[in-house]
């Protein structure tokens, strides 16, 4: 009989060791789980973050190139302004000259 109690005991702490892996290996994956669900919306975020950023440095460029733009159309307001420009730019001569193009 003490053999039967020795063996019942055996497989009393193996069950309870094979319990104590089953609940380590559950709360492992419960965490990597967690990990996971976490994980790939702050991934996300930090994405649309950077996008954000690229935006907005796109957005200051923009404004940047129409403050110039509007300072070129608020000059060219001025007629000798804009005879000036349209010499320069497009080869247009005034009344009695004449423009040699030289490369």
């Amino acid at each position: 009989m003490q053999f039967g109690k020795k063996v019942s005991k055996q497989v009393e702490k193996g069950i309870s060791k094979g319990k104590k892996y089953a609940w380590r290996v559950i709360f492992i994956l419960a965490i990597l789980l967690g990990i996971y669900l976490i994980g790939r919306p702050a991934l996300s975020l930090i994405e649309i973050g950077k996008e954000i950023s690229a935006l907005e440095a796109e957005k200051a460029g923009y404004e940047e190139f129409i403050k110039r733009e509007n300072k070129i159309i608020e000059a060219l307001d001025n007629n000798d302004v804009l005879e000036q420009y349209a010499r320069e730019n497009y080869f247009m001569q005034g009344e009695k000259e004449q423009v040699f193009i030289v490369e």
